[in-house]
């Protein structure tokens, strides 16, 4: 089984200089649940809502989501996945990484985001 089985194909994609709340209404513009953040052609990280939220309630705090992406658990999603990578291979970088999820590049078509529990529930189907 590989990556492009499983994967979720809604993740904005946005820049490091981006404010968490122009991040948040990105991918609420496309009905996102995920933000792969690049600085150039750098993979930073891979934000959710969850890891934006606290900067959405406080009017006065204005968080570049480069930031965000540096810390704890949005970093470690940091991982760049090809559609073509055997789904076990995935789960275990995954893993060794201590992320929930990972980016799925786009090779010809849209970008998106691997879920480790969705991986997990794929792979014991397939079993």
């Amino acid at each position: 089984m590989k990556v492009r089985e499983c994967f979720l194909q809604a993740v904005a994609i946005v820049g490091v200089e981006e404010d968490a709340r122009e991040t948040w209404a990105a991918m609420n513009r496309i009905n996102a649940p995920w933000a792969a953040v690049i600085d150039g052609t750098h993979l930073v990280g891979v934000v959710n809502k969850k890891d934006l939220d606290s900067f959405l309630r406080v009017p006065e705090v204005f968080q570049r989501v480069g930031e965000v992406a540096k810390t704890d658990m949005p970093s470690r999603r940091g991982i760049s996945l090809s559609p073509d990578t055997d789904l076990n291979e995935a789960v275990l970088r995954l893993e060794m990484a201590g992320a929930d999820a990972a980016f799925v590049e786009g090779v010809g078509r849209p970008h998106g985001v691997m879920e480790m529990e969705a991986a997990n529930r794929a792979l014991s189907r397939s079993s």
